[in-house]
């Protein structure tokens, strides 16, 4: 890249004071300190000569910045340095001394990685009787970038330091330096007793950008913080349409008078509380959220629709819909026509949510029955008829037998004939019971059963670790209270 790409410069980014109110950077202040200033000056001269590819007197220019003021962005431009002129062995020295100066940097994890590989590199495993590679020859790795350095002060300091906007939580306090990702930024500044403030800022990887904000008092508003004993609850203030206004732990202005609070969070009770806020005053209100007593049963997708539901015997709902449930064991069926019913049992807890998605099997068809009903009919019709038949030929043959003036012959043919037909009705009625029997079986078999999956969580389960930092006041000065949850 040629260094008529890179830029190498110091932003200051202050504001006029005003009787309106608005910041202002105080005469002398946040542009006094001849260490920042001397760091200043050998981040650029270091930038310039790693943008001519003069890594190692970059890297010692950097070292140079970090001994005049110790923020750790130096050490990682350095480690970055040595490792652009090849001198690995300095660049993870460096980026370990980077760790160890800000063990909770945001690419900690991303340098850890970088350490190790840079290792694997100094070290590679050798076949017996070959040399080691030089370790002179470029690494094959991720290119890695400088970094530009942001610092943040505030009058007064202390001041919580929000990105973009409150409802992640707090950032950082004043004072803070660090660095940013190269894109634009919204800060919000908020003090107890001051006006908030919001500034956009532009960070870049090849600057040092020194921000420094002078707040308002704000005496006629109230200050106040919300915490509860569920970090992360959201909280809403007077409006509940308008959406949270940030989580526990919450801490802002408000204007004097009455107001409602609401804290909400998934799994637990919605909590509600009225307060006073007097101006120029600072409280703290505790609203404690209860686990609900339900667990909630979310039933059918778009594939379940239309069947019924009945939990422990009961008719409840029309899927797809929600159903609260007491806590046990809980029996559960779901029909719907010309389906096979859906027969299982659930266990709820309190807070839990459950997802059921049910998949229908269909009943067997009934036409195979139906005529096998209807044949079996025809038989045993066919078989009362003959019975008929063969009981009037009787009746004539017993008459003529009576009738003297009549001779009978033992060979009477008549006799034969009322013989089959009696045959005949006993085999119609024979496969009748047979037909019948089959299509009572045909209509009494079912398919296999409808089934359902199941998915549950416990909304009130622990969220993932996370610190929240409010204002407090401490004997003689001010600090920070801290809460969370890990």
């Amino acid at each position: 890249m040629k260094s008529s790409h890179r830029v190498v410069a110091s932003v200051f980014l202050a504001v006029a004071a005003s009787g309106l109110g608005r910041t202002a950077l105080a005469q002398g202040e946040g542009t006094t300190d001849p260490a920042l200033q001397e760091a200043k000056v050998a981040f650029e001269e270091a930038q310039v000569l790693y943008t001519k590819d003069q890594f190692a007197e970059a890297a010692a220019k950097f070292l140079d910045a970090f001994d005049k003021k110790p923020f750790s962005s130096f050490l990682f431009n350095a480690a970055v340095a040595f490792e652009k002129g090849k001198e690995l062995g300095k660049a993870v020295e460096t980026f370990q001394r980077y760790l160890s100066v800000d063990p909770q940097a945001r690419d900690a994890a991303e340098v850890k990685t970088r350490i190790d590989s840079l290792k694997a590199l100094l070290a590679p495993p050798t076949a017996p009787g070959k040399a080691a590679p030089d370790v002179a020859v470029a690494p094959v790795l991720p290119a890695m970038a400088t970094k530009g350095l942001v610092i943040i002060e505030s009058k007064p300091a202390g001041a919580n330091v929000y990105l973009n906007d409150t409802t992640q939580g707090v950032f950082a306090t004043t004072p803070w330096q660090g660095s940013l990702d190269p894109k634009p930024v919204r800060l919000i500044f908020e003090a107890k007793g001051f006006k908030r403030e919001t500034r956009e800022i532009n960070p870049r990887p090849d600057k040092v950008l020194e921000l420094y904000i002078a707040m308002s008092e704000e005496h006629f508003l109230g200050w106040i913080e919300v915490v509860s004993n569920v970090p992360g609850a959201e909280v809403f203030i007077d409006r509940q349409e308008i959406g949270a206004i940030g989580r526990t732990p919450y801490t802002g202005h408000l204007k004097p008078g009455s107001h409602r609070l609401w804290v909400k969070r998934a799994g637990y009770e919605t909590a509600q509380k009225d307060i006073e806020v007097q101006p120029g005053t600072a409280t703290t209100h505790t609203i404690n959220l209860e686990q609900v007593g339900y667990g909630t049963l979310n039933a059918g997708s778009k594939a379940g629709e239309g069947g019924t539901l009945f939990v422990d015997g009961a008719q409840a709902c029309v899927l797809p819909c929600e159903q609260k449930l007491k806590p046990g064991d809980h029996a559960l069926r779901v029909q719907k026509e010309d389906m096979e019913d859906y027969d299982g049992r659930l266990t709820v807890n309190r807070a839990d949510y459950t997802t059921m998605d049910v998949s229908y099997s269909p009943k067997p068809g009934r036409g195979k029955a139906w005529a096998e009903a209807v044949l079996s009919a025809g038989f045993f019709a066919g078989g009362v008829f003959l019975g008929v038949k063969g009981n009037q030929v009787k009746d004539e043959i017993d008459k003529d037998i009576k009738d003297t003036t009549k001779l009978i012959s033992t060979k009477d043919s008549r006799t034969t004939t009322g013989k089959l037909y009696y045959i005949g009705a006993d085999v119609c009625f024979g496969l009748g019971l047979v037909t019948a029997a089959l299509a009572t079986w045909n209509f009494l078999e079912s398919g296999p059963p409808s089934t359902a999956t199941f998915k549950t969580t416990n909304t009130a389960g622990a969220s993932p670790g996370k610190l929240g930092l409010a204002p407090m006041d401490v004997p003689h000065g001010a600090g920070l209270a801290a809460t969370g949850r890990f």
